[in-house]
C-alpha cells in the first residue's frame, strides 16, 4: 500500500514534466489572453526575452521597458484577446509559432477589431518559453 500512494505521488510532478512543448507554449498564449483580458496589459510583457523584438508593419519595439510602453498604450482600452493557433515548430531550442491574433480595444469610444497574422520566435528564459520576436501583419 505505501508503495502503490508513493507512486501515484510521484506520477503527479512526473506528469507536469511531460507536458509537451507545445502544451508549454500554448499555456503561455492562454496566460498572456488571460492578462489582457483583466486588463494587466503591462504583466504581457513578462512574456517576452528581456531583449524582445516587437516588428509591425510600421514600427519595431525591442527591450523590456519599450514593451512595457507598447502594452501600456491600451491600458484603459481593453476588450479582448484571443489567439489561434496555425503551427508550432520546435527547432532545438527555439519554437516558432504561426497564428492569427484577435484583439478588441476601444478607440474614440468605440470597439475596434485588430486581427492580425503573426509569427513568433520562442527561447527559454529563467526556465520559462519567452517570445524573443514577435512579428505581425494586418490581415
Amino acid at each position: 500500500m505505501r508503495t502503490l500512494l508513493f507512486l501515484l505521488c510521484m506520477a503527479v510532478p512526473l506528469s507536469q514534466q511531460a507536458q509537451s512543448v507545445t502544451d508549454q507554449v500554448l499555456a503561455q498564449n492562454r496566460a498572456m489572453e488571460t492578462a489582457y483580458n483583466a486588463g494587466n496589459l503591462t504583466k504581457i510583457a513578462d512574456y517576452y526575452t528581456k531583449d524582445g523584438l516587437v516588428i509591425g508593419p510600421q514600427s519595431q519595439v525591442e527591450g523590456h521597458e519599450a514593451i512595457v510602453n507598447y502594452w501600456k498604450g491600451l491600458e484603459g482600452r481593453h476588450v479582448d484577446w484571443e489567439l489561434e493557433n496555425i503551427e508550432l515548430l520546435e527547432y532545438g531550442e527555439a519554437v516558432v509559432q504561426r497564428g492569427i491574433s484577435h484583439l478588441r480595444y476601444y478607440y474614440n469610444e468605440e470597439i475596434v477589431q485588430s486581427d492580425v497574422r503573426f509569427t513568433l520566435l520562442w527561447v527559454k528564459e529563467d526556465g520559462q518559453w519567452k517570445i524573443k520576436i514577435d512579428h505581425y501583419t494586418p490581415l
